[in-house]
């Protein structure tokens, strides 16, 4: 399963609906989450100007967490949200490996200005 982070920033109606009835949010999308083949790693609000929530997740492809991310805003509950692939120190590594690995194919725009 891949990882990723979900950040969002609450839209005034959602914050007045919270007021109006306070709820447990996590408990109410989990059943969304779930029809999409993903799970809950942490799901937090936040006291950021840029955005005052933020989950992690784990999913099987990036089509789905983009179809979630994309349900979600267009109820309006969200003014943005975003979502971002997440590695574990050791998928990073092999990551830089394959591009080490194919680091002499590469030519940048820079050399071929400076070829004659």
């Amino acid at each position: 399963m891949n990882k990723y982070i979900i950040t969002g920033k609450n839209s005034q109606e959602t914050a007045a609906s919270m007021l109006n009835k306070p709820q447990n949010r996590r408990e109410i999308v989990e059943p969304l989450v779930k029809s999409f083949g993903a799970e809950f790693v942490e799901f937090l609000y936040l006291n950021s100007p840029d955005f005052d929530f933020m989950c992690v997740i784990t999913g099987k492809e990036d089509k789905d967490i983009a179809a979630a991310c994309n349900l979600i805003y267009a109820s309006g509950s969200f003014s943005s949200i975003n979502w971002f692939r997440a590695f574990e120190s050791s998928e990073w590594k092999e990551i830089f490996e394959i591009a080490s690995n194919r680091m002499a194919t590469y030519v940048s725009a820079k050399q071929v200005s400076q070829e004659n």
